[in-house]
């Protein structure tokens, strides 16, 4: 199994989908830090509207999917005995000679 083609199928779809929403997108985002730890705050409004919404969602999502399938390939492959190759697409055909 290829695991790092669904990898880097995944990464464009979420690259792609994550651009086109904040791209388009109005807002803003603020960092508070303070001492002690508890009162450090982040804040991301983002509000996006028309086609980079329809588009940008569902871009999301099939990379998310495809993650999820990137790492469930790659446990499986590492449970994958190497003896266990595929076989190659070409075949070779031993003729005997008489």
């Amino acid at each position: 199994m290829r695991t790092d083609r669904w990898l880097i199928a995944a990464l464009l779809f979420l690259v792609g989908g994550l651009w086109l929403t904040f791209e388009w997108g109005h807002g803003n985002a603020g960092l508070n830090v303070v001492f002690p730890a508890e009162g450090t705050k982040l804040a991301i409004n983002v509000t996006t509207t028309g086609w980079p919404v329809i588009t940008g969602v569902p871009l999301v999502i099939v990379g998310v999917l495809l993650m999820a399938a990137a790492l469930v390939t790659a446990v499986i492959a590492q449970f994958h005995r190497p003896d266990e190759a595929e076989p190659d697409s070409v075949t070779r055909l031993r003729i005997p000679m008489e």
